[in-house]
């Protein structure tokens, strides 16, 4: 008989770590909330100004695109070639989105398309495993949306990176990144907050920089990225087979900057390009075109017009 070595896990469970984990992840998601409720409520008090709508609006863009274009298109799928310090600056830039350490959104994001909408993927809104490791279990759709939205940040152990990530623990740039997660993450709120002091030359100019530029920014950005895993897998419609119940779904394409074409992104997850169709507004694909234009982004991927015939669902063709 032949031993075979047993397959690598695909999650780390440790409960000795897990409350630490849950600390980490209700953080994640309750700081933002908080600090959007006390902006909203100064805002009241006090007024909205212009420079907070900028401060606002600036940082939702350059943080989307920070995420999509770097943590999503080119480190979770290699999607174009870069020069290191633009890859470093991306992961950089999306570190301070507040959305966890490069290495774990990257792991988290290849196991989710390797396990998409099985008890396997840490996000489903239909599924999740057992804790017992007994399976999945069913989730309707209220509570399924409410698990892929938040709650498994809560309840899911962590992503095997070793197993995910290798090609992200092997780069020392993406390794400093990551252990420097904290650091770059408060560097994102308080940049804000200092902008709004020199401009206002007043604390409430600090405190609404690090308000609207910061938590708000940041809770905006948070959960149109988690709308993708949730209601883009629950709404919208499927062109392409694959496999699962990725849909694309045009209120969150457009906010998440082309992300929300998840049929097109599970069909062809390795195309720099999600809009597939002229009309399939994709900010973030235009993004790369323009650094590609400015070679900054070499050999963009792209399905070709074989590959797309290919996958059309029968009442598509």
């Amino acid at each position: 008989m032949v031993l075979r070595p047993a397959a690598p896990r695909v999650t780390v469970r440790h409960d000795e770590l897990r409350p630490k984990q849950q600390r980490i992840a209700l953080t994640t998601i309750l700081a933002p909330t908080l600090g959007t409720v006390a902006a909203i409520w100064i805002a009241v008090v006090r007024g909205f100004h212009t420079l907070d709508l900028v401060m606002l609006l600036s940082g939702i863009v350059i943080g989307q695109l920070f995420l999509e274009v770097g943590f999503h298109r080119l480190l979770a799928h290699n999607a174009f070639d870069t020069y290191r310090w633009v890859r470093t600056l991306l992961a950089a830039g999306g570190s301070m989105t507040g959305q966890g350490r490069v290495t774990h959104w990257v792991a988290n994001h290849r196991r989710h398309h390797l396990h998409s909408d099985t008890p396997e993927d840490p996000h489903s809104p239909y599924v999740r495993a057992r804790r017992d490791g007994t399976g999945g279990e069913d989730l309707g759709l209220v509570r399924g949306l409410i698990h892929a939205q938040w709650g498994h940040m809560v309840t899911d152990d962590v992503p095997n990176c070793t197993l995910f990530a290798k090609d992200m623990n092997i780069d020392p740039a993406l390794r400093w990144v990551n252990a420097h997660y904290k650091l770059l993450m408060w560097i994102g709120l308080l940049l804000p907050a200092a902008i709004g002091l020199a401009v206002t030359g007043t604390l409430w100019g600090f405190v609404s920089g690090f308000l609207w530029g910061g938590l708000v920014r940041m809770f905006v950005v948070q959960n149109v990225t988690w709308s993708v895993a949730s209601a883009s897998h629950r709404f919208g419609k499927k062109r392409f087979d694959t496999g699962d119940e990725s849909r694309n779904l045009i209120w969150t394409a457009l906010p998440s900057f082309g992300s929300g074409y998840q049929n097109n992104h599970h069909a062809f997850p390795h195309s720099a390009y999600l809009g597939l169709r002229w009309w399939e507004v994709d900010v973030a694909g235009l993004a790369i075109r323009a650094m590609a234009a400015l070679r900054l982004a070499r050999n963009p991927k792209r399905p070709s017009d074989f590959e797309l015939q290919s996958k059309l669902l029968p009442d598509v063709r």
